[in-house]
């Protein structure tokens, strides 16, 4: 699973009670296992539900549904809203459950999540108890760093996230919609009229529509896990419920005519929404009306008696409906938990993880859930319902920062885990293990490789790892803290200048952040030969002249053509001594003529196209180009594997013929004489595998980029194929 539908569940309201009148609706609850049952097959993978993430949107609109009718009925009648009790309610409700959930994932996590990981999970779950985990999930998902990472067991926590903003902010939208009406209500002896509230929530939801929209386009992380860019979904079941009198007016075959629309609408969208279509955006609208339809189809008694409302309403639909918050707080940690112990499993394996979590479900549900939410003590005072949830979410949080302060455990995870997986984006496919190591390694020249590099004898000092384990993910180049290395939407750039900066020999280092990665080495090659350094590196932007499909933003990546371009008319005006540049290769790209996405068959050809753009451009400059080939992709991460392994990091090591590395990109140079190949692959592997650590250096940090400290000691090989270029210049 990648990029923000990664984990599409959310909260079930708290109540199948709603709706203008408060009668109980047995298809509602009925509808709220349809939901479920989508995001678990979505995220078992079971075939032919490639869009269940849309359940989140069937949860929201139930919740707008419920929710706005208990609102809607009390400040109509009183012109009053007790926040206070309100809130009571959603924490007796909701907290319990989910505290225990969060406490309990905190205490596997310790021993099943690798240690190097104990720090992010433990803020995720604090982020969780504290309702704002959407916001740090989003950010994550925008974040070049944090996106691959492996899934958090609370990840399915974003939508209690945005279901207890809604909580939050619902009842004073109310209050606020209502507050004009109230007053002339008032003087008039009169109550506020239903239709001024559907105007206001209606004009609230194509507003939130809108930035929704707008926020899909410029970066869908944040539409699809913020609280305003869902409101409308909230919305729109809102409006069915305070248009629930009039909608029973209707005649009966219409509304189940519409029903029956709405099933369509849903269930197309679980079948033909796929990760790779922009979402929300217009999509969401599909899952959204056709939810509402549903709702609509079940309006009276007598409609509830047959069709679509009648399905809904047999007694395993709603059992199902009434477990799920609860099965939804438990699968998720199931799934991932069991992966991170036992390694990947298949959608059999998944599938019955998934159901067994509803053994959990249902204990909690039965002695957890319902006796909280329904005790008589805590309903007798508001005061003390929202004392217990205070606690509660403070309780989940400390376990969460508890987690993340503490090193250690992890070791049953590292022992049973299988290493293997791959890259989705990169093509990168698993990696076989040779467990043996060495100090030492006699280095030759990769058969591909078009540099003149000769077998050498490489010693490598030994010692305790660099960087620690708990460190390797954090060695990083400085240009990422400095901003020099671009990210997200950013295409313009300051000085970014290193070593030394009145010098007339100048490098500019070009490409995404498999460039960034030499940074080191060529820093300390910069400082010791006196070259200034130039730092023109984007995360996702390579070298070649191509158009990236992002798949974290469902888009062109625009903002690479741009900055790519910008930096060759830079160089054309500088004329630097010369220019280093590399990219990862990546079978996401899009056709520039058509702005549709490129077949992955005829992507290695475009990319090659792409190079030879680039250097064509450069020639025009007169500058010589170093092309580095991009360094082997182990596949699975390293830092995990090795920081799990601290006494036999051998354990890691990875055979060559299972690693990926772009070959091509340095024979591109073929026809070009101002461009030359470098190749340091027989410098970091041996003929015959990769070792996870050189001496005492740990080589990667992720799954296919070098440490800083590793990166730098491979200066003095880097600095042999360079020299002779500049004195070429």
């Amino acid at each position: 699973m990648s990029g923000s539908h990664a984990v599409a569940s959310a909260a079930p309201p708290d109540t199948s009670r709603g709706g203008a009148h408060l009668t109980f609706r047995p298809d509602v609850e009925g509808l709220r296992a349809v939901a479920i049952a989508a995001v678990v097959a979505y995220h078992v993978g079971l075939p032919f539900t490639p869009g269940g993430f849309v359940g989140v949107d069937v949860f929201f609109v139930i919740s707008g549904f419920l929710i706005t009718g208990l609102l809607v009925r009390e400040v109509t009648s009183t012109a009053h809203v007790s926040l206070a009790r309100f809130w009571a309610r959603r924490a007796r409700r909701l907290l319990p459950a989910a505290t225990l959930v969060l406490g309990l994932v905190a205490v596997a996590s310790y021993w099943v999540i690798p240690a190097i990981d104990h720090q992010s999970v433990g803020l995720d779950i604090t982020a969780s108890a504290l309702y704002v985990s959407n916001m740090r999930f989003a950010a994550q998902a925008t974040d070049y760093l944090a996106s691959d990472a492996a899934p958090s067991p609370v990840l399915h926590f974003w939508s209690l996230g945005v279901e207890e903003q809604f909580y939050v902010l619902w009842p004073l939208l109310i209050l606020a919609i209502a507050w004009f009406g109230v007053r002339r209500a008032r003087a008039r002896g009169l109550r506020v009229h239903r239709g001024q509230l559907a105007i206001a929530l209606a004009l609230l939801g194509l507003a939130s529509f809108a930035i929704s929209l707008w926020l899909t386009r410029a970066v869908e992380p944040w539409a699809f896990f913020g609280m305003p860019t869902r409101a409308w979904e909230f919305a729109i079941g809102g409006l069915v419920s305070i248009g629930a009198v009039e909608l029973s007016r209707l005649s009966g075959p219409l509304r189940r005519g519409v029903g029956l629309v709405g099933a369509l609408l849903l269930l197309g969208s679980i079948v033909l929404l796929t990760n790779d279509v922009p979402y929300p955006g217009t999509a969401a609208l599909w899952p959204v009306l056709g939810t509402a339809a549903i709702i609509v189809a079940g309006t009276t008694p007598r409609d509830r008696a047959v069709g679509v409302a009648r399905g809904l309403s047999v007694a395993p639909m709603r059992w199902l409906g009434r477990h799920s918050y609860s099965w939804y707080l438990w699968h998720w940690p199931a799934l991932v938990l069991t992966t991170a112990a036992l390694g990947t499993l298949a959608t059999p394996a998944m599938l019955a993880i998934a159901l067994a979590s509803l053994v959990p479900a249902a204990l909690a549900y039965r002695y957890v859930e319902r006796p909280l939410h329904h005790s008589q003590a805590l309903a007798a005072s508001t005061r003390r319902s929202l004392v217990l949830g205070g606690a509660l979410s403070a309780a989940a949080a400390v376990c969460g920062l508890v987690l993340a302060s503490v090193a250690g455990g992890g070791a049953f995870a590292t022992t049973l885990a299988t290493p293997g997986g791959g890259d989705e984006q990169n093509g990168r496919g698993p990696a076989a293990i040779a467990p043996t190591t060495t100090s030492s390694t006699t280095a030759s020249p990769s058969p591909h490789a078009s540099s003149s590099a000769t077998a050498t004898t490489v010693s490598w000092p030994t010692g305790a790892l660099t960087p620690s384990p708990s460190k390797i993910r954090d060695d990083l180049p400085v240009i990422y803290a400095d901003g020099c290395h671009l990210q997200g939407r950013a295409t313009t750039w300051s000085t970014c200048a290193f070593g030394d900066t009145s010098s007339t020999t100048s490098v500019v280092l070009l490409g995404d952040s498999h460039a960034a990665q030499w940074f080191p080495a060529l820093q300390a090659l910069a400082q010791q030969h006196h070259w200034k350094l130039l730092v023109r590196t984007h995360s996702g932007c390579p070298a070649p002249d191509v158009t990236i499909f992002q798949r974290s933003l469902k888009r062109a990546y625009d903002e690479c053509d741009t900055w790519r371009s910008a930096v060759i008319a830079e160089i054309a005006r500088t004329h630097p001594s010369l220019v280093v540049a590399t990219g990862t290769r990546t079978d996401s790209l899009v056709d520039r003529s058509t702005g549709a996405r490129i077949d992955a068959s005829k992507a290695g050809g475009e990319w090659q196209a792409g190079w030879r753009r680039t250097l064509t451009s450069l020639a025009k400059t007169g500058v010589t180009v170093a092309v580095v080939r991009d360094t082997p992709w182990p596949g699975r991460d390293m830092a995990t594997c090795v920081s799990g392994h601290v006494a036999k990091p051998s354990a890691c090591d990875l055979a060559t013929s299972a690693l990926d590395s772009a070959a091509y990109d340095v024979g591109t140079v073929k026809g070009f004489a101002h461009a030359h190949g470098v190749d340091l692959s027989a410098i970091i592997c041996d003929p015959d595998r990769c070792p996870a650590t050189r001496g005492k250096y740990v080589v990667y940090r992720d799954d296919s980029h070098l440490t800083a400290t590793f990166a730098r000691a491979l200066a003095p090989y880097l600095y042999t194929q360079l020299a002779p270029l500049l004195r070429r210049a």
